[in-house]
């Protein structure tokens, strides 16, 4: 299912579930997880499952507290190591359970926000891999290249196509109940990756191609979404600060 890219104000509308008193319909957060050892030597690191450098509750400490009080209607996660523990640094389990984060719902532990699978290619570096004739085809075409033993950028982009058409259909399905403010707009807390924020990004955002962002570990991208045709998004994103939605 192909997602809109589409600009003009007379698309809005869509099949009267677009949110009459908002000219938006749902904010995505967008967090990668905090720093590993492998990103600091910048080797590949896909589907291998390391955890955060020690510190990584200073790193994240600045987004932690941005995210204080926020109202999340969903919170999703990677399955990965590094994911899960970024999430608990800046949500932490107990102010979960408290409430203090004001969630619906426990978070969704999810394989499909993992990032690209590169295969052997996991744990090297550019400089171990740059005179490999593969390697140097896929940097120039990896929609084309799949890494040996790893996942094909179809296969990549279907999953995450997959994910967009469960958030489609959940805010089709339930009409979420905003939390303090009847102009509360309903967000979704998605902690993941770098590869996976560029392509959503890429493949919601107009303009944007994959190499378009350069999220850094701990950074949140916004994108604010309104629902179009069926399992389109109509989308905008946002800066990256996240205080009093600014």
């Amino acid at each position: 299912m192909k997602y809109g890219l589409k600009e003009k104000k007379k698309e809005k509308q869509a099949h009267g579930h677009v949110n009459e008193g908002s000219q938006w319909d749902l904010e995505l957060v967008l967090v990668r997880h905090g720093t590993t050892l492998w990103n600091r030597e910048r080797r590949y690191l896909g589907h291998t499952d390391i955890s955060l450098l020690a510190g990584a509750e200073q790193e994240l400490e600045p987004l932690r507290e941005k995210l204080q009080g926020r109202s999340f209607a969903r919170i999703y996660c990677s399955d990965l190591m590094r994911c899960c523990q970024t999430l608990q640094i800046i949500l932490p389990e107990s102010e979960l359970k408290a409430g203090r984060t004001l969630s619906a719902k426990s978070p969704i532990i999810e394989p499909c926000l993992r990032e690209l699978h590169f295969g052997e290619w996991d744990g090297k570096t550019y400089d171990m891999l740059k005179d490999v004739a593969l390697y140097r085809a896929w940097i120039d075409e990896p929609q084309r290249i799949t890494p040996p033993g790893g996942e094909s950028w179809v296969d990549f982009e279907h999953r995450l196509r997959e994910f967009l058409d469960s958030l489609y259909e959940w805010r089709i399905a339930r009409e979420v109940q905003p939390i303090g403010s009847v102009d509360a707009l309903p967000s979704v807390l998605v902690v993941t990756h770098g590869g996976v924020i560029r392509q959503l990004a890429h493949m919601l955002i107009p303009g944007h191609d994959f190499w378009s962002l350069h999220p850094k570990p701990g950074d949140a991208l916004r994108i604010q979404l309104r629902l179009a045709e069926p399992h389109k998004f109509i989308a905008e994103m946002l800066p990256y600060s996240l205080d009093n939605g600014g």
